[in-house]
């Protein structure tokens, strides 16, 4: 194999470094024989005989590379979604998160929702069926729901609001003939919720949350699921504490079940449900501390009069408390984990084994 059909390792990690920083996404151990496939592949494809080449080509901040990194996440993102995935979380939603929010904006009947990581539509969609089926005087309401992803093919699918059969596997038939037209065997979503939902293409680690045409701020709920696994550490540390500034006081996260484990979720409050965990901006922050309950190694800190129970500091801190509640958080988390997974902070001890000290807790 020549040196124009392989990296060598030094330049594959190079690659890899380069796709972090620039877009948050994180290249997997299993992943890493098929991007490089990607990046020989693109190399070849914008005439670069060289991989070198074609990284420096990616480092420069010209309308081309540009044009390129939009191709690169195309092929390295995933978008596999569909209409109310993981029940769940949207049984959560449906029947606890919404209703409280729509009781707490009644005065002004507002809402803003964030999709982060939305790929082709059908979570922000969703959420604006479950609105229409919570809220009676649904006219009368202000409703901006934001779907944002990094992909730009999914954000234009997800605009057109068109799917096909296996988009709606998880929901009840009568959903797709409610609210969707069928178009020579596709659906199409009616347009009163097309007109509820926004999509823009957006990087959540770069240009996100300073991009005015966005007004990532006074977010009532956002919703960020399966995003998480792609990003690094220093990535989520990042995201987590845009995502805390943009809430509301009262407001809501939703993540994946475990993807953040590895997290202090620190200054988020943490609720536990059967379904899932929530992390809410607590009313009572001193906004002027606020910048001081992140610094920049990632570790977040909590004033001193602020219990555990209400700021849990990840979970190593809650394995370590007493706090019955606490132990069902971590429970919670590490059962969404492999079982022979071994994490190093807390005595590399394997997922199993914490498991079996919080439940003889």
């Amino acid at each position: 194999m020549s040196q124009a059909e392989s990296l060598t390792l030094h330049l594959r990690q190079a690659f890899i470094r380069l796709v972090a920083n620039r877009t948050g996404l994180k290249i997997r151990n299993i992943d890493y024989e098929s991007f490089q496939d990607i990046i020989l592949r693109r190399a070849q494809l914008t005439g670069l005989l060289f991989p070198e080449a074609y990284y420096s080509f990616l480092e420069s901040e010209t309308l081309d590379s540009r044009q390129e990194w939009e191709q690169i996440v195309l092929e390295i993102t995933n978008n596999e979604s569909f209409f109310f995935r993981d029940k769940g979380q949207f049984r959560l939603l449906k029947e606890i998160i919404l209703p409280r929010l729509i009781q707490q904006k009644a005065q002004d009947k507002t809402l803003y929702i964030c999709s982060a990581g939305c790929s082709t539509g059908e979570e922000p969609y969703s959420i604006a069926i479950l609105l229409k089926e919570l809220i009676p005087d649904l006219e009368d309401w202000t409703i901006n729901i934001l779907g944002i992803d990094i992909n730009s093919a999914a954000i234009k699918k997800a605009t057109a609001g068109v799917y096909r059969s296996w988009s709606f596997r998880s929901v009840d038939k009568t959903i797709q003939q409610q609210f969707f037209q069928e178009i020579n065997g596709e659906y199409q979503i009616h347009p009163y919720f097309r007109e509820m939902v926004t999509f823009r293409t957006a990087n959540l680690l770069k240009n996100a949350f300073s991009d005015p045409k966005l007004n990532l701020k006074n977010i009532d709920l956002i919703l960020c699921r399966n995003v998480f696994i792609y990003f690094d550490e220093l990535a989520i540390r990042k995201v987590l504490k845009n995502f805390y500034e943009a809430l509301v006081p009262h407001g809501y996260l939703l993540v994946g079940h475990s993807e953040l484990y590895s997290q202090n979720p620190a200054p988020f409050e943490i609720e536990v449900f059967e379904e899932s965990v929530a992390y809410q901006r607590p009313k009572n922050r001193d906004t002027t501390s606020k910048a001081n309950l992140f610094h920049d190694d990632g570790k977040s800190s909590v004033s001193q009069n602020t219990s555990s129970e209400t700021a849990p500091q990840g979970v190593e801190s809650i394995i370590e408390n007493h706090n019955s509640k606490m132990h069902e958080a971590a429970l919670k988390l590490l059962r969404n984990l492999p079982a022979d997974m071994r994490i190093t902070r807390l005595g590399d001890r394997t997922v199993s084994e914490l498991i079996l000290e919080l439940e003889n807790n």
